[in-house]
């Protein structure tokens, strides 16, 4: 594993733990005229969530702002979103189909970041699909 992949899990994880810590603190936001949920097992999922969803967007608004921008000038604001960015684009550089055109890489590190999201944690209300088959198997 190269230096920026290894990068991207430390983000990765200081975005989970971060979140973790906000919820465990804080509890869960539920809606409006309901009591927040006091749970560390319902605060570690929904850290997860949160630092997936959260890592994706920022991806996906490097990804759209790449079409228009060049990311090589020496602006602090390009530098530091490529520096946060790159290093997922490098973790799913293996997985990257070889058509796809620079410019479009980093809509597919995206895609897998929130994909990976939905797989573990679920969306749109629906429950993420392993708990199907252990449905399925109990």
């Amino acid at each position: 594993m190269d230096s920026l992949s290894f990068r991207a899990i430390l983000i990765l994880a200081g975005a989970y733990l971060l979140c973790f810590a906000v919820f465990a603190t804080q509890g869960v936001p539920v809606a409006e005229g309901s009591e927040r949920i006091e749970s560390t097992f319902v605060a570690s999922l929904a850290a997860g969530a949160y630092a997936l969803t959260s890592l994706a967007a920022i991806v996906f608004a490097r990804a759209v702002l790449g079409l228009f921008i060049d990311f090589s000038r020496p602006v602090a604001f390009f530098r530091a979103l490529a520096g946060v960015t790159d290093p997922f684009i490098a973790l799913f550089a293996p997985l990257t189909p070889g058509f796809l055109v620079p410019p479009m890489r980093p809509f597919y590190a995206a895609f897998c970041l929130y994909f990976i999201k939905m797989l573990i944690f679920g969306g749109f209300g629906a429950p993420p699909p392993w708990v199907f088959i252990l449905l399925a198997l109990g």
